[in-house]
């Protein structure tokens, strides 16, 4: 850190937005409106990552008389407080009639990656049922006469004996 300045940088986070535009709009426009609105999220301080536009596809239900739309998803960066700017921006846009934009989830630090548990998880995970094994093993042959003794059927009368 540089002495003497204090400067915080914006904290972004991942995040996703799934739009779907009006299905009236062609397909040699439709680069018009991801452009729109990779405009919008870089004009509020965000960065794009990338952006995949899926096709017209048929919605699950009809909305607003619609039946179908181009749905595109676009992964960005931004601060989590300028996101209400851009939901409103996006309300009122007259080609994009639904969207949703999520929050990636951040990685925690030693979680799998590639599906794989990490190493220090899978010796924890190990050494209890060794243990619990050679336990068993230890408990079922006994290493002393006493403990033979106190391991063996109980006789008819033996406790008299002994008290």
């Amino acid at each position: 850190m540089i002495h003497g300045e204090d400067i915080q940088l914006p904290l972004q986070r991942d995040y996703e937005i799934l739009y779907i535009v009006r299905p009236n709009v062609e397909e040699t426009d439709l680069e018009d409106v991801t452009k729109r609105v990779e405009t919008l999220i870089e004009s509020l301080d965000g960065s794009i990552q990338r952006t995949n536009v899926w096709g017209k596809r048929r919605l699950a239900y009809e909305v607003d008389h619609l039946r179908e739309g181009h749905y595109v998803l676009t992964d960005f960066q931004i601060e989590p407080a300028r996101v209400p700017e851009m939901e409103s921006s996006l309300k009122i846009s007259d080609t994009v009639f639904r969207h949703l934009i999520v929050r990636k989830p951040v990685p925690k630090a030693g979680a799998a990656t590639n599906g794989e548990a990490p190493t220090a998880a899978v010796e924890s995970v190990a050494e209890p049922e060794t243990e619990t094994q050679s336990e068993a093993v230890v408990d079922s042959v006994p290493t002393t006469a006493a403990a033979a003794d106190a391991m063996a059927p109980a006789e008819p009368g033996a406790e008299e004996d002994e008290e």
